[in-house]
């Protein structure tokens, strides 16, 4: 079984938020606080520790007081390089291939279930694969995906390969799919333009 203190928690806000006018898209307010303190607040309780994926101002993210970690080699290629990126930081704190597992937090989805982790670990182990992913209403969910360490070796021969995205790549691992019910309205719900942010906040106005 999967412990939580086995699992650091990253929170991927290290893009270049250009469908946002380049603004940092995580800082942005949804109910008077940003956006990345909502996936804090839910990612938080379900890993052992949290660190955040960020290239550009990065001493806007500091007050949250959590790790921050920048993109080991081209910054803003995509969310792959984001999570190979948090994976050599684990390995450089002493996590150990075979018992340690990156989760996956897109910074700009505020809501999704309160067992995401749970339920992609215990996939995980009697699937016998190396990563979990999440898919809801049909709709898959790349982004929210555990990774065993060990998978770091071939994210950087795909990274190499010109692949910056886990969708394509997710084929050549042993993965498994795991599906969620649109238990609540806002989950993956993905804040990407003005009009999703203004989706959203009439959702926490109800």
């Amino acid at each position: 079984m999967i412990e939580k203190h086995q699992i650091v928690g990253v929170v991927l806000a290290g893009g270049k938020a250009s469908r946002m006018n380049f603004k940092d898209k995580a800082l942005l307010s949804l109910g008077e606080i940003p956006l990345i303190e909502h996936v804090i607040a839910n990612a938080g309780s379900q890993v052992g520790s949290l660190v955040i994926s960020v290239n550009r101002n990065p001493e806007k993210f500091r007050y949250l007081g959590l790790p921050l970690i920048a993109d080991f080699d081209q910054a803003y290629a995509g969310p792959l390089v984001g999570i190979c990126s948090a994976l050599k930081w684990m390995i450089a704190r002493g996590a150990e291939p075979g018992s340690s597992y990156l989760a996956c937090f897109p910074a700009d989805v505020p809501w999704f279930p309160e067992n995401l982790v749970q339920s992609l670990c215990h996939a995980i182990e009697p699937a016998n694969v190396k990563v979990a992913w999440t898919k809801c209403n049909e709709q898959v969910q790349p982004l929210f995906s555990v990774w065993a360490l060990d998978c770091l070796e071939m994210i950087e021969d795909e990274i190499r390969q010109g692949f910056y995205g886990p969708k394509l790549i997710m084929p050549k691992f042993d993965n498994v799919l795991v599906s969620f019910d649109q238990s609540e309205a806002g989950y993956f719900l993905n804040i990407n333009t003005r009009e999703n942010l203004l989706l959203a906040q009439k959702l926490i106005e109800k």
